[in-house]
């Protein structure tokens, strides 16, 4: 495993063109992820794993640890405040962003919250 990282990761819903149900369990979930920082991956295309997932707005919105599957992926992808989308086939699923080791998301996310991620 690769670099891990906190990340808080929105759940698209089905009407939206995501899932019809969230991963279940979330731990262990992997699936292609696609950075803004490098939209046409350039760097590669990697997978991103979800190792532990805390719910903070029913299964909707999660507080996860995250890492790549290869050891080799670029760390620099996983910074913090890096904004990342996963995939299955074409479709984006969740929407993520990497957060900075000193902050912590709160125990719940408001709408407005849940807005700002997605």
């Amino acid at each position: 495993m690769s670099l891990k990282a906190r990340a808080v990761i929105l759940w698209i819903p089905a009407s939206r063109g995501g899932r019809s149900q969230v991963p279940s369990p979330m731990a262990g979930y992997t699936a292609p992820a696609r950075f803004d920082s490098d939209p046409q991956q350039k760097l590669g295309s990697w997978s991103l794993r979800i190792f532990t997932g805390k719910k903070l707005k029913g299964n909707k919105v999660i507080d996860a640890r995250v890492g790549f599957l290869a050891d080799d992926a670029p760390g620099n992808l996983l910074q913090p405040r890096a904004k990342f989308q996963l995939l299955e086939g074409s479709r984006v699923v969740a929407k993520g962003v990497v957060l900075p080791p000193s902050i912590r998301p709160p125990a719940k996310i408001t709408g407005f919250e849940e807005v700002l991620l997605g």
